[in-house]
């Protein structure tokens, strides 16, 4: 047998290997060949703001924006990808920090643009840690940990969000700059 013949003769036993997989009780293939849902795109009609005044889920962070008037800036062209904290994701800030960056519009601007990367960033499947340029001027650091995608410490929780534009990412916590 030729070394490309046997080298084609590999590789379909593999491919019939996975196809032999038994299948989950969902009907689907092991876990570790699905895709993470982090990686499954949802396209939604409107601009980013749009999407995160219709979702309940957002009210925080869309009063944060309303109060230090970045609504205008994200309803713009873009495109831009953003780093959306959910509701749950704010309860988790101390109240006191909380409190602070409420009192001051500047300071919570700041933190605000550290969730806003300027273009469309596709990190769903980022397996090699990188930095990512923020609108605020500081770096993000992308990384997986076995299925879950990473942007510093929180995680990507459910689908990305695709709006006209831009991307919106799904995180379970705020997203704190290094103030020195």
């Amino acid at each position: 047998m030729s070394r490309s013949s046997f080298a084609a003769t590999a590789v379909a036993a593999l491919f019939m290997a996975f196809l032999a997989q038994p299948a989950s009780a969902d009907g689907g293939r092991r876990s570790k060949y699905q895709v993470p849902e982090n990686a499954q795109v949802t396209r939604a009609q409107g601009t980013i703001v749009d999407v995160a005044v219709g979702n309940p889920a957002f009210s925080t962070l869309v009063t944060a924006l309303q109060a230090t008037n970045l609504v205008t800036t994200l309803q713009g062209k873009g495109p831009f990808t953003v780093f959306a904290p959910t509701n749950e994701a704010f309860e988790k800030i101390p109240p006191a920090l909380l409190n602070f960056l409420l009192a001051n519009p500047d300071q919570l601007s700041s933190v605000l643009l550290y969730h806003v990367t300027p273009g469309i960033r596709d990190v769903r499947f980022q397996f090699v840690p990188r930095d990512i340029a923020t609108v605020q001027g500081q770096d993000v650091y992308a990384d997986r940990e076995d299925d879950d995608l990473l942007i510093n410490n929180a995680k990507v929780v459910g689908r990305v969000i695709r709006t006209d534009n831009g991307v919106i990412y799904v995180i379970d916590s705020v997203l704190l700059p290094q103030y020195r």
